[in-house]
């Protein structure tokens, strides 16, 4: 089946390209993301689809598109292999979900998201993927309303595992950790990239979503090639008294594809980022919140929570006090519930819950357990 054969059935619905660019960059920046504490914009220009090009090879873009060319919808999907339950599988994460706030629009993209969750294992283009994911703001009542909660839907939302998007502003200055340190951390060379790989192909191998490091499929040669600019002492490396990697981070930061805009700052956080700005770069309203994040973050499976624990606190640590670091306003990680990130100290921090969904058709079985491997899953939030 190919994609075009979908679309048919779809005529308001098209997979847009380069020629609607400036029309889905003037939509989005319409739509802005307001939480109860302040309103941000994620601007995409000049070019919207070059953010998805680092997510993964294979990416589509389809729009709601009027027979007078206004746009009333978009949602993206980008492709990539990764592990389900061992195996290297095609999965997908659905992102950039936007609908304008009137009921044809909504019946139109509810109508062929169902048929898209449906068929995708019959889509050429695809590749055969079946296994969708997608993260939504857990203060984000509507689309948990439309999309989680509405049981009309023909496709399901199954929870995965609830996070937390955690932003470190500042270290405390009289913060000292008392724990002995068994540990060395240095940050990456050229020369370890053997090593590097290694360690990230045992650690994403049972992971729900995991990524591929193998010779077909080299997920970090993947961003060596896209990532922009790729530094390989931005590998933050952990290693023991014996010399083996125990826990890895890789800095970086979408921005300018991606760029987070404060459009409203709550007056809370604008007397907090004016004692900020004593101390170290701060944001400003109207203006880019600058976050370099920790991607690829992973621990030795060997170690304890406690272990893991102390690995993650000396590792922030660290790289707090890079030089890299002074050029962010922030330096934000994933914390996934019950991991060994959820005990930092020593940090004035700004957290956001969102939680993790799998996308699958709806069953008769509404309580279904979907086994797709360990947890936590392969994710990086730098690519939301």
């Amino acid at each position: 089946m190919k994609l075009d054969d979908l679309l048919a059935k779809h005529p308001l619905i098209k997979i847009a390209g380069p020629r609607d660019n400036d029309a889905i960059l003037e939509f989005f920046s319409s739509l802005a993301m307001e939480g109860k504490k302040m309103v941000i914009a994620y601007e995409r220009d000049p070019d919207f689809f070059h953010f998805l090009e680092l997510g993964g090879p294979c990416f589509f873009v389809f729009i709601i598109k009027s027979k007078s060319g206004e746009i009333s919808g978009v949602g993206t999907m980008v492709l990539r292999p990764g592990q389900i339950n061992g195996k290297k599988e095609w999965v997908g994460y659905l992102g950039d979900l936007r609908i304008k706030p009137d009921r044809k629009s909504s019946a139109l993209w509810r109508k062929f998201y169902g048929d898209l969750i449906r068929y995708s294992v019959d889509i050429d283009e695809f590749g055969g993927c079946k296994y969708f994911y997608t993260s939504i703001m857990k203060e984000n009542k509507k689309a948990t309303n439309a999309l989680v909660l509405n049981k009309k839907n023909s496709f399901q939302y199954f929870h995965l595992v609830d996070y937390k998007m955690v932003n470190i502003f500042i270290r405390f200055p009289f913060w000292v950790s008392l724990k002995s340190n068994p540990f060395f951390i240095s940050q990456g060379k050229r020369e370890d990239k053997g090593e590097i790989v290694k360690f990230l192909s045992n650690q994403n191998k049972k992971k729900a979503f995991g990524h591929c490091f193998e010779e077909s499929y080299d997920e970090l040669n993947f961003r060596i090639e896209n990532w922009k600019p790729f530094c390989w002492d931005n590998f933050i490396i952990v290693r023991n008294l014996e010399g083996k990697i125990v826990g890895l981070t890789f800095l970086w930061s979408p921005s300018p594809s991606k760029k987070i805009i404060l459009r409203k700052i709550p007056s809370f956080f604008k007397l907090y980022f004016t004692f900020q700005s004593l101390l170290k770069k701060s944001p400003k309203e109207g203006s880019e919140f600058k976050v370099q994040y920790l991607n690829l973050l992973s621990f030795e499976l060997s170690l304890n929570k406690k272990e893991k624990e102390e690995v993650f606190q000396r590792m922030v640590n660290f790289i707090y006090h890079l030089p890299s670091s002074k050029k962010f306003h922030a330096l934000s990680f994933c914390s996934f519930k019950g991991s060994a990130t959820e005990k930092l100290k020593g940090y004035i921090t700004q957290k956001t819950s969102l939680s993790l969904y799998t996308v699958t058709v709806r069953s008769m079985d509404e309580k279904k357990t979907l086994t797709l491997g360990e947890l936590p899953p392969g994710f990086e939030m730098s690519l939301v």
